[in-house]
């Protein structure tokens, strides 16, 4: 009786130990997806092009004129890109304004405004979510009626689908990897977050967004040639 009271004790406190252990193997899979997106980021920015990224992550201005000084833009964007919890696939998902974190923190289903296009200093127009034939070019365009439209539909990811957020900046001003057209390089700062949606039945968009602060985070460098 002595012996099965103990093992049962034992045994007990061990099944208590079963969520966490269970919880904690969920979370080193998802950090080990977000380390296995790297690749799948730097392929899709080199798809995206050279001067896709440069726009939809402009911080500076005055790089492209003889008679001013680089300085911090008054337009700031940050690129968005998603991944779904299984990872794999990473696509462009739209250009949105630079925001503060308190903004990210509340109840928006944005991480900020959403940006169509850029006008370049030196004349020049580059679109972000539709093509001026309206073909779209990120999630936030496919899903202006091309969801659904084969090829557009196998490049889809749901919104509920969104797990890992991949967002890329430019480096700030007087940073050693400030983008300067001289560098012959973009240089990025990226940051990969999870989780970012995630499907919610009760929610009538069908998916909630996870404010930041209640996020993990995966941080490194990256850059794209011309």
């Amino acid at each position: 009786m002595i012996a099965l009271a103990v093992f049962a004790f034992l045994i007990g406190g061990l099944l208590g130990f079963l969520p966490w252990s269970v919880e904690g193997v969920s979370k080193v899979r998802e950090q080990d997806t977000a380390y296995g997106l790297v690749d799948a980021v730097q392929i899709e920015l080199e798809r995206m092009g050279f001067s896709l990224v440069e726009a939809s992550t402009n911080r500076l201005t005055g790089l492209y004129s003889s008679f001013d000084f680089p300085r911090e833009s008054v337009n700031q964007f940050d690129l968005l890109l998603v991944a779904k919890r299984k990872g794999g696939q990473v696509a462009f998902e739209q250009v949105v304004s630079n925001e503060p974190t308190a903004f990210l923190n509340g109840d928006q289903l944005e991480e900020g405004t959403n940006q169509e296009l850029l006008t370049k200093e030196m004349g020049g127009v580059v679109y972000f979510n539709l093509t001026p034939q309206q073909d779209p070019i990120s999630l936030f365009g496919y899903d202006d009626g091309h969801k659904e439209t084969f090829p557009w539909s196998t490049r889809w990811i749901p919104e509920e689908e969104r797990y890992y957020l991949i967002k890329c900046s430019q480096f700030p001003l007087e940073h050693r990897h400030q983008h300067h057209p001289s560098n012959g390089f973009l240089g990025l700062q990226v940051d990969i977050q999870w989780p970012y949606k995630v499907p919610d039945p009760s929610n009538s968009e069908g998916y909630r967004r996870i404010p930041f602060r209640f996020r993990n985070h995966f941080r490194l460098p990256m850059a794209i040639t011309r």
